[in-house]
């Protein structure tokens, strides 16, 4: 059912306007899903669904809210059998959601707008599907992590929640957040103008409001080159959350580790963050097939921060002395070398796992409530990433998306579900009883005497100490996380050669 009023036509890029529901009146919503709003290739996509269990004794049910940019290929039985209602919400994504022009005609995160607002319809509708509006949960995933993580620290999002959980993302990383990109207007004027051509902001605006959807999505594709990334040495993503200029209405005006530095998060909030731990696997598809090309990054090893800074021009003295550093602290002899997959691969996931350390350890330390961290290594037939990119592949671990099909029933592997494994059916019902616990009471693990989850106990972080958090492999066990080490000596490498983005020695 629609949340908001289409933002089509004059309504293009412009901030989502709240569409009231009256529960009195009979409307019909059997209309099925546009499926072109997980592309990008449809602007009216302010729609969420909701599904709950047969009512029985239980009049108030805590609400999860699952916002992922495919979330209509998820279904929600697993949450539904442990007594919860789920919400699912779409966004605009893409260039609609996300553009950021600098004043009035496009200011900026739309999409996580998008967001705020259905949160907003859920807080005045839930009741109505006997949901407990004191007991929403907001969940993302991969591509909305960094805007559900925002959410801590966007004063727009105030009393619309009360736990969140974030899995492969971060709102502390340099891929997002940038202000206002006059680079990214001028790419897209040359796209849609034809190249070379003085940039107008007018005849911009104007190409903008009347240019096709199929047309901006098209202009809009893969705006920066691997020679732009290089020399940016930090991922870029081209339509991210970004910070406003405007004040009023913003979802975001200052960046995120300026906001951990002045303590005004939503501090309230409990907190579940999650990764796996080969998060950009899939991502090494060439080097997986080919693992002889590996030997080549030896002359041409072009390295990305995990973290904000200055640039360094590449192939210049400094750039060579942070490349060695990096090279000889993941690679045996700082050579990469055929063997070298695994590493590699840690070495490309640390560029996310890292800021989801860094915020879960930052938000420990100013939040009034507890934060719970895990890291995903199970490995089965419900791995979708793994097991479409990287079937034949012999390593031990789980990749970005690869949670997800244990946590929904995804509907590309609905039959698989009849078939599945005594110890995959157990595994996917001890993901669901912690999720619908920490929803349900904002801890994983109240009871010790669980007999799906037979007493595991799941402790939050501890701020200052060593990062401990449950490890969700074939067994599920508390640890002391591997990624720890390395996340250190990206906080060295940065200390000493970054030192400008230092916020109060990470407080």
């Amino acid at each position: 059912m629609p949340y908001a009023v289409p933002p089509i036509g004059k309504l293009r890029f412009k901030p989502p306007s709240l569409l009231a529901w009256f529960n009195k009146q009979v409307y019909n919503y059997s209309i099925p899903y546009n499926e072109s709003c997980a592309s990008g290739l449809s602007e009216d996509c302010l729609y969420l669904s909701i599904y709950t269990p047969i009512i029985r004794d239980i009049s108030n049910f805590s609400v999860i809210v699952w916002i992922h940019d495919k979330s209509h290929f998820h279904g929600p039985d697993f949450l539904i059998d442990e007594d919860t209602v789920v919400v699912t919400v779409s966004f605009r994504t893409s260039i609609f959601g996300f553009l950021n022009t600098g004043d009035d005609f496009a200011e900026g995160n739309m999409g996580a707008k998008d967001i705020v607002t259905a949160l907003r319809w859920i807080r005045d509708n839930v009741s109505y599907f006997n949901g407990d509006l004191n007991k929403v949960t907001v969940f993302g995933s991969g591509s909305t992590a960094p805007i559900v993580a925002s959410l801590l620290l966007s004063a727009a999002a105030n009393d619309l929640f009360n736990r969140v959980i974030i899995q492969d993302g971060s709102a502390l990383s340099p891929a997002d957040y940038r202000s206002y990109n006059f680079e990214i207007m001028n790419k897209l004027y040359w796209n849609l103008n034809g190249p070379f051509e003085k940039f107008n902001r007018t005849k911009l605006y104007e190409l903008l409001s009347k240019s096709t959807v199929r047309k901006l999505f098209v202009a809009s594709h893969d705006l920066y080159d691997s020679t732009e990334v290089r020399d940016n040495q930090r991922l870029i993503n081209s339509f991210s959350p970004t910070v406003e200029v405007s004040g009023k209405g913003a979802f975001m005006n200052k960046f995120p580790l300026e906001v951990y530095k002045r303590k005004i998060t939503n501090n309230a909030v409990e907190v579940m963050i999650g990764y796996t731990n080969l998060d950009s696997l899939h991502k090494l598809d060439g080097f997986v097939r080919n693992r002889k090309l590996l030997k080549y990054l030896n002359y041409n090893f072009q390295y990305l921060l995990p973290f904000d800074g200055r640039r360094d021009e590449y192939g210049s003295k400094l750039y060579k002395k942070i490349r060695r550093k990096i090279m000889d602290f993941y690679f045996v002899n700082g050579t990469v070398g055929e063997r070298s997959l695994r590493r590699y691969a840690k070495y490309a996931s640390d560029q996310v796992i890292y800021s989801i350390l860094r915020q879960a350890s930052l938000h420990s330390q100013v939040s009034c409530n507890n934060v719970y961290l895990y890291r995903f290594t199970f490995r089965g037939s419900f791995n979708v990433m793994w097991n479409t990119f990287l079937r034949n592949l012999n390593l031990s671990g789980a990749t970005s998306g690869d949670e997800i099909c244990y946590q929904f029933k995804c509907r590309s592997l609905s039959t698989s579900y009849n078939t599945a494994s005594p110890d995959e059916r157990l595994f996917i019902k001890k993901i669901a009883r912690l999720l619908a616990n920490f929803a349900k009471f904002g801890n994983p693990t109240p009871h010790s005497s669980d007999d799906v989850l037979e007493g595991l106990q799941w402790l939050p972080l501890t701020p200052h100490k060593s990062m401990r958090g449950l490890n969700m492999g074939h067994k599920l066990k508390m640890m002391r996380l591997p990624e720890e080490k390395r996340m250190a000596f990206w906080d060295q490498l940065r200390h000493e050669f970054f030192p400008d983005r230092e916020i109060n020695d990470e407080l």
